[in-house]
């Protein structure tokens, strides 16, 4: 794939070294997490909240109530910046200057398109199925009043950039040599534990799908 060219506000300047155009990478980045941060003004003041969002594409998509201050400002036409970050370990150098993290984050810009119709129908199944592959098939099927009351919206992936560190600390040469202890604490997200609805009904033991989902992503608990 080839890379995205960097405009004036995803050029990357201080780190540049960190810096990944390629659009292959910043989609891998952007399909390892469902959380991002989205920047929007309301009458000149910033905002930014976070977010659920799925890559269907060459485009990310947000959803949400049709009331919802932010996709509301999004419609008038603004850029939005939006900004996804996986925090992948802790940076523990010889000196507090030199402490760091390793992380892989991309920063997007565009202008919200609003989805309607039977892509709508298709993003707001692709949102469940994104979180828990299979999901979608196993609910009840979404209201009229639902689906009218959702907003869902579309920023193309046109002008973005990813930014990426990895390994040891980078410490001043001198500080090699002192006795000082320096490494890397790995972080990862797992699932930690599953809980029954108190309310759901006896008998109702945990769907395929769900069992899938916790295999593939390593959970070990007797299922």
């Amino acid at each position: 794939m080839p890379p995205i060219a960097p405009e004036s506000k995803t050029l990357i300047l201080r780190g540049d070294n960190r810096a990944v155009y390629e659009e292959e990478t910043i989609k891998k980045v952007l399909d390892s997490s469902f959380l991002c941060h989205v920047s929007f003004t309301i009458k000149h003041e910033a905002r930014i909240i976070p977010t659920a969002y799925v890559r269907i594409d060459d485009a990310i998509y947000l959803h949400g109530h049709l009331k919802n201050q932010m996709m509301n400002a999004l419609l008038d036409g603004q850029t939005t910046s939006i900004c996804v970050t996986l925090l992948d370990g802790l940076v523990l150098a010889r000196s507090g200057f030199k402490h760091s993290v390793n992380y892989r984050s991309v920063t997007l810009f565009g202008k919200a398109e609003e989805v309607t119709g039977a892509e709508k129908e298709k993003v707001l199944d692709a949102f469940v199925d994104y979180i828990v592959p299979g999901r979608a098939s196993h609910l009840r099927k979404t209201t009229t009043q639902e689906f009218n009351a959702t907003l869902v919206l579309r920023i193309r992936i046109n002008e973005a950039s990813a930014k990426i560190r990895t390994g040891p600390p980078l410490d001043k040469e001198p500080d090699y040599d002192t006795d000082i202890w320096a490494g890397v604490v790995n972080l990862e997200t797992r699932i930690s534990d599953i809980e029954n609805c108190p309310r759901l009904k006896e008998g109702i033991g945990i769907p395929e799908h769900i069992s899938e989902y916790l295999l593939n992503n390593n959970y070990q608990n007797d299922l």
